[in-house]
């Protein structure tokens, strides 16, 4: 019951990440960047002595630094609905990575497509950064999935080393334009979606079933909208609304069956 209790406090904090991605005006590989190695120096003074394989954690690492990338990459480039249902979208792709296809798998793709429907280009890359995104965190949950290690000791090495990740896209991209306002919001992502959310898919991934824990992604496109409305003035269109609703009710019935 502890861990159910985290893991749905970690899908309501990744409700806000979208809304401090949107306030920042530094590049998505640099907010990538400073999330992980904020957070990862964090942990790293309450980190727990122990073994820790480097070699064990580079593939997990790695598809959580696109996770991130690609997401921030789509919420500048689409609306944070659009944007949050799509990477909710992960329990999918870890399905099919288990060789699960069945009927509800193939409505939530239909309200992918009508989501995506006659959108413009713009709106349209950001969708698909934003599939790309819940495709890396299917991957970053089913390789965690497999290994053994303890929270306490290993949480900071995984952001410290999906960081790393960054350092060669960043002179690609530049660091875009600091101010107070940005600092504030990386603040705000190292302390409530990082620390708290992927936090809680650290703790509970070998201790619960890998399609609970990667459920907690649904949470996150109710909360997003829902901030996202007073303070963006982002109003889900009919599509979002459609097609979204097509998505996370399928996924639902996914993990209820």
């Amino acid at each position: 019951m502890k861990e159910k209790a985290i893991l749905f406090l970690g899908g309501v904090a990744f409700g806000t990440a979208a809304i401090f991605v949107k306030f920042c005006t530094i590049s998505p590989p640099l907010i990538t960047f400073l999330r992980f190695v904020l957070a990862g120096s964090i942990l790293l003074a309450f980190s727990r002595k122990g073994k820790f394989k480097l070699k064990y954690f580079i593939i997990p690492s790695l598809f959580l630094s696109l996770h991130m990338m690609f997401f921030v990459s789509s919420v500048f480039l689409t609306t944070i609905s659009a944007s949050t249902i799509l990477v909710s979208t992960s329990p999918i792709f870890a399905m099919i990575l288990r060789r699960r296809i069945d009927l509800f798998i193939l409505t939530a793709i239909a309200g992918i497509i009508i989501i995506n429907y006659s959108v413009s280009f713009g709106y349209l890359l950001g969708n698909v950064l934003a599939l790309l995104s819940a495709v890396s965190f299917a991957f970053y949950t089913y390789f965690l999935s497999k290994l053994h290690y303890d929270f306490t000791s290993t949480a900071s090495f995984i952001y410290l080393l999906s960081s790393t990740f960054m350092i060669p896209i960043l002179p690609v991209y530049g660091i875009g334009e600091f101010n107070l306002v940005s600092i504030l919001a990386v603040l705000g992502l190292v302390l409530i979606p990082t620390l708290i959310g992927h936090g809680s898919i650290i703790y509970t991934a070998n201790k619960l079933p890998i399609s609970l824990v990667t459920s907690a992604e649904l949470i996150e496109p109710v909360v997003a909208t829902l901030l996202a409305i007073p303070i963006f003035h982002q109003i889900p269109n009919i599509q979002e609304i459609i097609g979204g609703a097509i998505t996370l009710i399928s996924i639902y019935f996914i993990f209820k069956k």
